[in-house]
C-alpha cells in the first residue's frame, strides 16, 4: 500500500501558543519530525487540524522548533476555522488568541491539505489533550475515506494518576484515547511497560485489540555538542532535567541536596534545576525559586536543544526522581552525553537506562540520598559508572537513532519502501 502520511502537528502548535520551551512529549514529537526518514521520504506531510473540523491545513517544515512561526501558524489555523467549529472544539486556552482578534472565520494565507484517501495515513504523535473533538472526527473521517490512523501513546499516568495533572487535560486525554481507540490501525509506544499498559486499558475498557508496536527512541538528540563549548555553569554541578509538576518529584531532590549538605557541607556540587514551570506545583515552584535568590540552586527555565546538550555533557551526574516515567527521556539523554545517572525504579526507566543507570526506590528517600551520597564522596565510583557508559556509547551501532524512529512510524504506516 502507498500514500501520504499527514503528521499531525496540532498539539505542537498549540503547546507552543502558550510555552516558550518544549517538554520530554514535544522533544520527541520535533526529533521525529527532524529525523531524515521523515523528512526525505517525499510521503510525509506535516499538517494541522482545524478546531471542530475535519479538514487539516499543510505546516511548513520549517517552522518546527521556530517558536514565533509557529505561533503565527496556530493563529493562523485559528482564523481559518468556522464560527462552528471554533465554538464545537474552543476551550478557555484558546480565548486570550481570539481576544486579540484571531476571529474564526476569516481567511488567512495556510492551504488546505487534499483531503485523504484510501492509502493514506494519519500519524498522531500522542498529545491528545489539546484536542478535546479529536476522536469523533478523526474516526468519522477514516469511516469515510479509508484513512489508517497510527496512534501514538507516550504514557498512560493521565488515566491512571489523574491528580498529578490539571483536570481538564485528563478529561481531554482519557475521552479521545477511548473514543479514538476502535479507529486505530496501529498503536505506538516508546516501551514495554506502557504498551503492557495500554493492553490492559483497553481490555478493561471492553475496546478492540491492535497492534501495538514500540517505537525505537533515537539516542542521537545531541548530534553536534562539542566538549570544547564555553561552560554555562563554572564549577561542578548536580542536575536534574524536566517540567516542574508533581509527576517528577522534585521535592525528593531538593531535600536529598538539603540533607546532605548538612552532611558533607561544601563537598556537595550545586545544583542545576533545568526545566519550565508546569502544573499543580506551586509550592515547589515556589520552593525552588526562594533556593535560587539563596545561591543553593540553579534554575534553568528556558533552555535551548543546544544549552541543553552542553549542561549534560558537564554534569558531574544527573539525578531523575520521577515517580513514574513512560520512557524516561532524561535518563537516555544524560547517558548519551557520557553523564552517569540516578534513576528512580518506576516506569520504564529501567528500558531508558538499561545497565547503564543506578536506580532507586523512590518510596524510600534515604535511598536517593545514599545513592547520591556515594558518587559525591568517592570520585572513583562515579569515574567507574562514566567509564562504562563511554565503552557502551563505543560500540558502533549500539544504539538506535531517531532515523530509527521516523523508519518506525513508516513502517506501520505501510510506507517504508518507495
Amino acid at each position: 500500500m502507498s500514500g501520504r502520511l499527514l503528521f499531525d502537528l496540532t498539539g505542537l502548535l498549540h503547546w507552543y501558543a502558550y510555552f516558550k520551551r518544549p517538554g520530554g512529549v514535544q522533544r520527541v514529537i520535533e526529533k521525529i519530525a527532524a529525523s531524515d526518514a521523515i523528512r526525505q521520504s517525499g510521503k510525509v506531510e506535516f499538517v494541522a487540524r482545524l478546531l471542530g473540523d475535519n479538514r487539516f491545513v499543510q505546516i511548513d517544515p520549517s517552522a518546527i522548533g521556530n517558536i514565533p512561526a509557529l505561533r503565527r501558524l496556530h493563529s493562523a489555523a485559528l482564523r481559518h476555522a468556522s464560527f462552528a467549529g471554533a465554538f464545537r472544539e474552543g476551550q478557555y486556552f484558546h480565548i486570550p488568541y481570539l481576544a486579540l482578534g484571531y476571529v474564526p472565520g476569516r481567511r488567512s494565507s495556510l492551504q488546505i491539505v487534499e483531503p485523504p484517501a484510501r492509502g493514506d495515513s494519519l500519524f498522531n504523535p500522542g498529545d491528545l489533550w489539546w484536542q478535546k473533538a479529536y476522536a469523533p472526527i478523526v474516526a468519522d473521517l477514516k469511516t469515510r475515506t479509508g484513512l489508517r490512523i497510527v496512534q501514538q501513546v507516550h504514557d498512560l499516568y493521565l488515566i491512571e494518576r489523574p491528580e498529578w495533572t490539571p483536570a481538564h487535560a485528563v478529561r481531554a486525554f482519557s475521552r479521545q484515547l477511548v473514543q479514538i481507540a476502535p479507529a486505530v490501525d496501529h498503536w505506538l509506544v516508546l516501551s514495554q511497560f506502557t504498551k503492557k499498559r495500554l493492553r490492559r486499558i483497553l481490555a478493561e475498557r471492553g475496546l478492540p485489540e491492535r497492534p501495538i508496536s514500540i517505537m525505537p527512541v533515537g539516542w542521537d538528540s545531541f548530534p553536534g555538542n562539542s566538549p570544547h563549548r564555553p561552560a554555562i555553569v563554572e564549577g561542578p554541578y548536580i542536575m536534574f532535567v524536566g517540567t516542574v509538576e508533581p509527576r517528577k518529584n522534585l521535592p525528593a531532590l531538593l531535600d536529598a541536596i538539603e540533607t546532605l549538605r548538612a552532611q558533607l557541607g561544601a563537598r556537595v556540587p550545586q545544583l542545576v534545576v533545568v526545566g519550565g514551570k508546569g502544573w499543580k506545583a506551586g509550592d515547589v515552584e515556589a520552593r525552588l525559586a526562594r533556593a535560587a535568590r539563596e545561591g543553593k540552586v540553579i534554575w534553568f527555565r528556558n533552555v535551548s536543544d543546544t544549552d541543553l546538550g552542553a549542561l549534560y555533557s558537564r554534569a558531574r551526574f544527573t539525578v531523575m526522581p520521577s515517580h513514574g516515567e513512560g520512557w524516561g527521556l532524561a535518563v537516555q539523554e544524560s547517558i548519551s552525553q557520557g553523564v552517569p545517572c540516578i534513576a528512580a525504579d518506576v516506569g520504564a526507566t529501567r528500558e531508558s537506562g538499561g545497565d547503564l543507570a543506578v536506580y532507586f526506590d523512590p518510596a524510600r528517600p534515604e535511598a536517593l540520598t545514599r545513592a547520591m551520597s556515594a558518587w559525591i564522596t568517592d570520585e572513583a565510583s562515579l569515574a567507574r559508572a562514566a567509564r562504562r557508559i563511554a565503552t557502551a556509547l563505543a560500540t558502533p551501532k549500539a544504539f538506535p537513532t531517531w532515523n530509527d524512529a521516523g523508519k518506525a512510524i513508516l513502517e506501520v504506516a505501510d510506507l517504508g519502501s518507495s
